[in-house]
This record gives structure tokens, sequence and C-alpha cells, in this order.
């Protein structure tokens, strides 16, 4: 089994666990806060475990949860956030998923981002960013959504800056709170944007994902658009950049 295999069992795993077998009392209990910053809930720990027991011969773990799991075997590093929106999954909220990234000599190479929803996933590697179903083994190249009406904002509900000079814009979006996720449907939407500090749990996979499309970040301001004339329009909101 290699690296995207393993990963793609994990979800599995994970996504039966949410959707057939169900979470218990443990999965909605809060623990210490994690590595990330955020408070760790039992399914952040489940998925974690899992993913541990699938990934660990890959390489050195990172992850949102509970830190570093060292591999002194292999120099790769594999970047995890084991349940990306789980304040939504926990909410029932259906906008949740995971994110897994791998390192090699110090450059990411291949990201997973999987949406537990509906099992879309999300595969980057050897240049090609690909879609499918977790389910199943066909996978085709994404293409750009041109008709794409709103974008995304995620932690809008944090913003100093951002949302009031959106608003004066007319610019329309939505905040699902998810942001690895977010980024892996940059190709459909009209913007992903981020505002605050940014970890690598939330970025490293979405932005190996992302390297086709426009980007700017600068401070803790986030922009990222498959379409030139409407990233233009928002780098011009905050800078005298075009």
């Amino acid at each position: 089994m290699n690296f995207i295999e393993a990963v793609k069992e994990a979800n599995k795993t994970i996504f039966t666990l949410v959707h057939s077998e169900g979470l218990s009392a443990y999965h909605h209990q809060s623990f210490a806060v994690g590595e990330g910053g955020d408070t760790s809930c039992g399914i952040d720990l489940e998925a974690e475990k899992i993913f541990i027991n699938y990934l660990q011969p890959f390489g050195t773990i990172i992850s949102e949860e509970s830190g570093t799991f060292l591999n002194t075997y292999n120099n790769a590093e594999i970047i995890l956030d084991p349940i990306d929106g789980s304040e939504n999954l926990l909410s029932h909220l259906p906008y949740y998923g995971t994110s897994v990234a791998m390192r090699e000599n110090g450059q990411c190479t291949k990201a997973i981002v999987c949406n537990l929803v509906n099992g879309d996933i999300f595969i980057q590697e050897n240049d090609t960013l690909l879609k499918g179903h977790l389910f199943s083994s066909s996978l085709e190249p994404v293409t750009r959504n041109d008709f794409a009406k709103v974008g995304i904002f995620e932690r809008s509900y944090n913003s100093s800056i951002v949302a009031k000079k959106l608003k004066m814009a007319g610019i329309k979006y939505r905040s699902p709170g998810a942001f690895a996720l977010s980024l892996a449907y940059a190709h459909d939407v009209a913007f992903v944007m981020y505002e605050g500090k940014m970890r690598i749990y939330d970025i490293e996979a979405g932005m190996l994902m992302c390297r086709d499309l426009y980007t700017f970040c600068e401070g803790e301001l986030f922009l990222v658009s498959k379409d030139k004339e409407t990233f233009d329009k928002i780098v011009r909101l905050f800078t005298c950049k075009a």
C-alpha cells in the first residue's frame, strides 16, 4: 500500500465511523488544547489515531492535535489535520473533512483533502490535481468553474478588516468553516480568502492544490483565485498593487 492508498483507507475508516457507526459521547467531549492552538475533541483524537495507524510508516507525522510522532527511519514529514471543521461535524453542519500533506526534502510533494460529508476526494501528485469519490478508484482532472457567483471567506466572523471592505465592494462570499477543504474547492468558487494567523495544518495541502491559481499573502491576509479580474479587484481593496 502506497502513501495515497493509505490516506484513502484512513479516510474510509473515519467516514464509516461518522456515517455508519455514529459518534459517541466520547467523540463530543472536549480535551486539552491541541498543538494547533484549538481545543481537541474526542473525534479529533480518534481520527488522529486512525491516521497514525495508517501513515506512521511513511514518515514523521506533524498533527494539529497531538504534535509530532517521530519516524527515525523515514525523513519525510506528514502534515495532518485529522478533522478539518470538527465544530461543524459536532454541530451537524455538513462541511468538514480531513487534510494530509507530505513533505519530502523540505518540499510539499503530495496532498490529499477529503470531504467527509459527500466523499469528494482531491489528490495532488506529480503536478496534477485530481478529483474523485472516496469509495471509487476513478479520478478526473480538476477543471475550473467559470460560472462561480460567490467566494469563500473563512473566519469572516473574526474579521477586523476584510469583511467591511468586501461588503462595501459588493463582493459576495460564504464562510463554511473548514479552511483546508475550502482551498481544495478553490477551482470551483470565485475566490478563497482568510484573515488571521495561518497554520501549516490549515494550508499545507490546500496550497499545493492552488499552485496554479493567483495568490496574495501579506501579513494575516490571504487570497487565492482562479480569475485574474476577481483577484485584482480584491487585492486593490487592500493594497496599491494590482
